[in-house]
């Protein structure tokens, strides 16, 4: 198997397959779309280390955060298991600790407990995050209805585009001015859906927005979340590609490795489907978070982007860009 996340059809037949016992009494678990768990009033979401570099625990806490968030949850707290290589300093697990513990208390969230181990087979020290929260909203994709509204916040790519300035930036200053690049690796501090959180608790009580569903971008890009979002809740999708907000440093980035970037990771951003897109957009723009309707549903299995007059179909995400880059696997486009 490749490098990076599951293919759907591998995740299908392996994963959620080999799953026999449902408790009723949850409402939301692992499927297609669904990155994290809602049972009683209670929402958990997983995430990993994608690959090494110093600071990657950080994605972890902010993948899992936002699978949180975008399960209907407000985070309260936890869990961390460190994995790390034999031999370790005791100054690596430390650096680690101190980040996440760091970032948890930017967050107002608890730590609840955490297991270190140092393990013979592991190459590189790896992070997993569980996260915790209390339910502030139902997903509802069996009600998503075609005509409804597609939004997207903040821009397309940060994430990655952020994380190939930081460590290719020796390569991409050979074409950009070292500022450029320096705007473009500052987009890491924009990955957190800790913002839309604040919006998504007022929208909860409003009677003139429903939101029915919601996805995190982040492995896959944009037009990975799309999919698995759409599949979620079994519509289709048209998506204006001119409507999908993009940073200009992302796409010289995206360009200089010769990527697509609304394949490459995207944490930070939230795809939502409403009933009320403009006013959805409004609330957002009132706390100062970029937003913008990007197209949307219709019935059938039909999923397309539509880019000036050609139209292409959106597919089941087969891999991120970033891997294309760090690991030198194509990812087919």
């Amino acid at each position: 198997m490749r490098t990076g996340r599951l293919p759907e059809h591998t995740f299908k037949r392996s994963v959620i397959n080999t799953i026999r016992y449902r408790n009723r009494n949850t409402a939301y678990r692992t499927a297609v779309g669904h990155d994290g768990a809602v049972f009683g009033d209670m929402v958990t979401a997983m995430a990993t280390t994608a690959f090494y570099y110093e600071g990657n625990e950080m994605y972890a806490v902010d993948n899992a955060v936002n699978n949180v968030i975008a399960s209907g949850g407000v985070p309260y707290g936890l869990s961390v298991t460190v994995l790390l290589p034999e031999h370790s300093e005791e100054a690596v697990l430390r650096r680690i600790m101190s980040s996440v513990a760091e970032r948890a208390a930017r967050y107002e969230l608890d730590v609840f407990a955490g297991h270190t181990e140092l393990v013979p087979t592991v190459n590189n020290p790896t992070v997993v995050v569980t996260a915790y929260g209390k339910v502030m909203f139902a997903n509802r994709h069996k009600e998503v209805a075609a005509g409804m509204d597609v939004v997207m916040t903040k821009w397309a790519g940060l994430y990655g585009g952020a994380i190939l300035a930081n460590l290719k930036k020796e390569e991409l200053t050979t074409r950009y001015p070292k500022s450029y690049i320096e705007t473009a690796a500052g987009y890491m501090s924009d990955t957190s859906l800790m913002p839309e959180l604040s919006v998504l608790k007022k929208i909860s009580e409003r009677e003139d927005i429903t939101i029915y569903a919601a996805h995190d971008v982040s492995n896959g890009g944009v037009f990975g979340a799309l999919w698995q979002m759409l599949s979620a809740s079994n519509k289709g999708g048209e998506i204006e590609v001119s409507s999908i907000p993009v940073k200009q440093e992302i796409i010289e980035v995206s360009e200089f490795f010769e990527i697509n970037p609304y394949m490459l990771n995207g944490q930070g951003s939230l795809l939502l489907i409403t009933d009320n897109g403009e006013a959805l957009v409004e609330a957002f723009d009132e706390e100062n978070v970029h937003a913008s309707v990007i197209g949307k549903t219709c019935d059938g299995n039909k999923r397309t982007v539509k880019v000036g007059e050609e139209e292409r179909f959106l597919v089941a995400p087969k891999g991120d860009m970033l891997s294309e880059v760090i690991y030198g696997q194509k990812v087919p486009v």
